[in-house]
């Protein structure tokens, strides 16, 4: 039900036999810094509800096939730096609650269908994405959009 992927440093595409597991409802792809491509097959896993795809900063394009992951919940694409966009037909997920899109500041402009994402209660973002999301607000008036403070730390100098 659950697949961790972390760290793994080799992992340029996601192999796409992992969407042969009909039951997963949580997929988590982390610190991933090579993988540059997920299955075009995506949409097989029906039952996703979580999909993390942290801090992968070769990723650029998420497939389609996601827009039909209609279970899914809760979007991770943060710090993926190189994202150009989100799906045009991200409108579809009706089940989606939140959306976690810190650091991915090549995403310039919503799909239109992001107003169509009315279980969309929260969206966590920068500064400069905000903008794109308060015009979303209008139509979605449960929708909190979460400006993420830059964090800077300097503990490791302690170390």
């Amino acid at each position: 039900m659950e697949l961790t992927i972390d760290h793994c440093d080799d992992l340029i595409t996601l192999p796409s036999c992992i969407c042969e597991i009909h039951l997963l409802k949580n997929l988590s792809i982390t610190n991933c810094h090579s993988l540059c491509q997920l299955p075009t097959d995506l949409d097989k896993l029906k039952s996703l509800q979580i999909l993390r795809l942290y801090a992968c900063p070769a990723l650029q394009t998420l497939p389609a096939g996601i827009c039909e992951l209609l279970c899914l919940k809760y979007l991770d694409i943060s710090q993926c730096v190189n994202l150009r966009c989100l799906p045009i037909g991200i409108g579809k997920l009706a089940n989606l609650e939140k959306i976690d899109m810190r650091e991915c500041s090549k995403i310039r402009r919503l799909p239109k269908s992001a107003t169509t994402l009315h279980s969309l209660r929260r969206v966590v973002c920068d500064e400069e994405m905000s903008g794109l999301w308060r015009d979303a607000e209008k139509g979605l008036p449960d929708l909190l959009v979460q400006v993420a403070e830059k964090h800077f730390d300097l503990d490791w100098l302690d170390e």
